[in-house]
């Protein structure tokens, strides 16, 4: 069985946004946000050449770095939606003309010829896209960040801090062995969150903050991280070098902001 790693009792588990070991070998929010403006760009020239007007949205809120990466945190959050994800910021699509749908996807003839494979939303993948060596690099920072994860979740650090949200939760009246679990809980599958729903995500989030769950758990997946960084360095160096030559490439596209 392998070892539980040391902690870093320098980690800053408490800052917003929380960095953890891995992040510097992956795309930032401010770097996903220049790649998606530059591919939304060069959507937006291609349709162009085939007579098309791509409707200017603002830009979706930068989600913060980890945010939510234990759950939920916030308590105004859960008060008000629970566990149910956030709304989408632009409410649903706008519905378009069956040449604009054909130029944008590829699919069908009524954009006329000339129309790029995979449409103009696959030239503008295309147009920012890394290199299949490079892909399997990212692939291999998400992998990493997804085992630490599970990893975290069995250490018996992060095990104890549980049973005392657990206990804190049982003397609210809920009886949930972990955070996932109520996160998780069936009975919220509803169209939109119930007053129980509520109710138990607003004393999971109280649960967590007088537990130290999120510090605890945060410190603890951190040490893995390294762990990882460690035994990784080559691939990791190879993803990082991958993402500052993407970004470079979208900042061509759109000027920095």
């Amino acid at each position: 069985m392998e070892s539980e790693p040391s902690l870093d009792p320098g980690l800053r588990a408490d800052a917003r946004p929380l960095v953890l070991p891995l992040d510097a070998y992956d795309l930032s929010p401010q770097d996903q946000a220049v790649v998606a403006r530059a591919r939304t760009e060069l959507f937006r020239r291609c349709m162009a050449r085939f007579g098309f007007t791509v409707p200017v949205r603002d830009a979706a809120p930068t989600i913060p770095l980890n945010h939510e990466r234990y759950l939920l945190e916030d308590e105004q959050a859960a008060q008000t939606r629970g566990y149910h994800p956030p709304p989408e910021p632009f409410g649903p699509p706008i519905t378009q003309s069956a040449g604009y749908t054909a130029a944008a996807d590829g699919r069908g003839r009524a954009a006329g010829d000339g129309v790029p494979p995979g449409g103009c939303e696959g030239e503008a993948l295309a147009g920012l896209a890394p290199s299949e060596e490079a892909r399997t690099a990212m692939r291999r920072v998400t992998d990493l960040k997804g085992l630490s994860w599970e990893q975290s979740v069995r250490d018996s650090r992060v095990a104890a801090a549980f049973a005392e949200w657990s206990s804190c939760m049982a003397a609210l009246g809920h009886t949930y062995p972990n955070p996932r679990a109520a996160n998780n809980d069936a009975a919220f599958r509803t169209d939109a969150p119930t007053p129980r729903e509520i109710t138990v995500a607003v004393s999971d989030v109280r649960c967590k903050r007088q537990t130290h769950v999120v510090q605890v758990w945060a410190t603890v997946e951190a040490a893995y991280q390294r762990r990882a960084v460690s035994e990784n360095r080559a691939e990791l160096d190879e993803a990082r070098n991958t993402i500052a030559a993407l970004v470079s490439a979208a900042r061509t596209v759109v000027p920095a902001k």
